[in-house]
């Protein structure tokens, strides 16, 4: 039988959230096997216990009358101060926010420029290009698909070119 091991932190958190209900039911059903399994693990289970059960019987606390009053005189005291400056965090959302618009600012100028300064190629010449195709779109129009075409430049279906 393998000894039994201590547990980490991580199972320590587990095991407590156990005893206070809190695991989901998953998590739960895996460390009642391991409390079945391990005496180590049910005697550190059996501790906690305890320990809660012991918390029940000290004296609770009472705050003082003026608890309230003192409470709210400091939150109110310290959110005015924060509404009324910026905090660090603000500062540095803010610093960054101007680095972006500077940089989509020069981004655009630059792009803007460029378009503005080389050289775009007149409509006339694409025309030119295309020409052919354009003298002949009401033919190409009429084809439905490419093999058509194909068919079409055989030579066996018109002939040889260079037969007299």
């Amino acid at each position: 039988m393998n000894p039994p091991t201590p547990l980490d932190d991580d199972e320590h958190e587990d095991l407590v959230a156990y005893l206070d209900g809190e695991l989901d039911e998953e998590a739960a059903r895996s460390l009642e096997t391991r409390l079945n399994l391990d005496a180590s693990v049910r005697a550190e289970a059996d501790s906690l216990k305890r320990t809660w059960d012991l918390l029940d019987y000290l004296p609770r606390p009472e705050p003082s009358p003026d608890f309230t009053h003192k409470t709210l005189t400091k939150l109110s005291t310290r959110g005015t101060r924060t509404a009324l400056q910026p905090g660090p965090r603000v500062r540095r959302w803010l610093l960054r926010l101007a680095w972006v618009a500077g940089i989509v600012a020069t981004t655009l100028t630059g792009y803007a420029l460029t378009l503005k300064l080389l050289p775009q190629p007149s409509r006339e010449k694409e025309l030119v290009r295309d020409l052919r195709l354009i003298e002949n779109l009401r033919v190409y129009e009429q084809v439905e698909t490419m093999d058509f075409l194909r068919e079409l430049d055989r030579p066996e279906l018109f002939g040889d070119n260079n037969d007299p």
